[in-house]
């Protein structure tokens, strides 16, 4: 008789497990699931976000890393420097408002001035943090 005992506790452990399965995936069913908004509510901070500058003419701005700025009807985000270039995004609001069309610039040359999309600037100071530009 302990034989049959210790035979039958693999089936009953395999049952259990089956019938919790089940049960709980008639629960869910019955419930239903939560609104996807309920996942992807901003956090208090991102609420409170400010406004990007603006590049206007002849006026700088400071970029701090992966902060953007509004240059007419596109944004340039700035993505820090790495082995002597300047990593910027360009995202043109009118073509595509969510992809950003990176931007490689030497440091040298950019300091002279470059051309992004149809806006011209020049880099005042640059540094892996930050970066103060001039629109031209």
């Amino acid at each position: 008789m302990n034989d049959i005992d210790k035979q039958k506790w693999p089936a009953m452990v395999y049952f259990s497990i089956c019938g919790l399965f089940l049960l709980g995936s008639i629960w869910y069913l019955g419930t239903g699931a939560l609104n996807p908004d309920y996942y992807w509510q901003p956090s208090e901070t991102l609420a409170q976000k400010t406004v990007e500058p603006s590049l206007e003419k002849k006026e700088p701005v400071v970029l701090a890393k992966n902060q953007g700025a509004q240059v007419g009807s596109a944004r340039i985000v700035y993505r820090g420097s790495r082995d002597g270039h300047l990593h910027m995004d360009l995202y043109i609001l009118e073509l595509d408002p969510h992809y950003g069309y990176l931007h490689k610039i030497e440091k040298a040359h950019a300091r002279k001035g470059f051309r992004m999309g149809n806006y011209h600037f020049k880099v005042l100071v640059a540094s892996d943090t930050k970066i103060s530009l001039l629109r031209l």
